[in-house]
């Protein structure tokens, strides 16, 4: 039987990578429910808003006619109010994925590495998905911008701004904090931070791909295989799309790697794991507790 993972301790690259599919693993089921509890209402209303979006970009395809130059659409129309709806709900999805596995893991390492209880996590939840909500517009629109800037600044910003989430739940810190305390925890281990949370990103979006993979293939196959008139498959079109969403439940593990990251540079920074071991020693009683039962 595994040990129950600690967060506590300092992990080098591959420690990290090999205890987030361990923490998964021993976790998978009330991950996955808690998942579907919490974030299910943003996939689906950005599943339904994207398949909006795609009837209508196949019926601009297959309308088109290529000899005369005729689009009874428009390509303006494409960008509708689907267009900015599945948008917005595709933030808040990832806002809400990253608010319950935080709060999950926050709440099992109070608890003495011990399952979380939903209503525990909702505690949590209710509490910081508005701050990570505006918090992630702010910082999604201050890494765009910093892409533009021929991408290097954006790939430098990357770890800080994917380590300010932890600090900001697990730590209850505001925006401001949790942005400047991410400097503080990441500058001396940026190449490990941004080389671990680059490769699990890799690796995620590879299985998602994966998945949806076979069935954009008969898409294209479709869009090619009509003479001079192109036509999508609006079945295997929509059918990439469910796939597509329901794949986001992937999006649990770089938040776990995320997490094992900041733990692992805080230990390194202030060995707060180390010196609460010290105090316990010689005791059998679990931490106590400190979470406050409501918000």
């Amino acid at each position: 039987m595994l040990l129950k993972i600690e967060f506590k301790k300092i992990r080098d690259f591959g420690q990290i990578i090999n205890d987030t599919f361990t923490f998964i693993r021993q976790n998978f089921k009330p991950l996955v429910k808690n998942y579907f509890i919490f974030c299910g209402l943003f996939v689906l209303g950005g599943m339904l808003s994207m398949l909006m979006q795609q009837y209508k970009t196949v019926n601009m395809i297959n309308n088109i006619n290529i000899a005369s130059g005729r689009n009874p659409f428009g390509f303006g129309s494409l960008y509708g109010f689907e267009y900015f709806l599945a948008i917005l709900f595709s933030i808040a999805g990832y806002a809400s994925t990253t608010v319950f596995a935080l709060s999950y893991i926050a709440i099992y390492v109070q608890k003495g590495n011990q399952t979380p209880t939903t209503d525990e996590v909702w505690g949590y939840f209710k509490h910081y998905f508005f701050r990570v909500f505006g918090s992630s517009l702010l910082l999604m629109l201050l890494l765009g911008v910093a892409f533009l800037f021929c991408l290097i600044p954006g790939f430098w910003l990357f770890p800080f701004i994917a380590i300010t989430f932890p600090i900001m739940v697990i730590e209850n810190g505001s925006l401001s904090y949790s942005f400047s305390r991410s400097f503080k925890i990441v500058k001396d281990n940026f190449w490990l931070t941004f080389g671990t949370l680059f490769i699990i990103w890799i690796i995620v979006y590879a299985c998602m791909s994966l998945v949806v993979l076979p069935t954009t293939l008969f898409s294209m196959i479709g869009l090619f295989s009509h003479g001079g008139k192109p036509q999508m498959s609006l079945f295997f079109t929509m059918l990439s799309t469910v796939l597509q969403y329901l794949c986001q439940v992937c999006t649990i593990i770089p938040i776990v790697t995320i997490t094992l990251s900041y733990f692992s540079l805080v230990e390194q920074k202030e060995s707060a794991g180390l010196m609460e071991r010290i105090s316990n020693f010689g005791t059998t009683e679990k931490p106590t507790d400190t979470r406050p039962e409501e918000y």
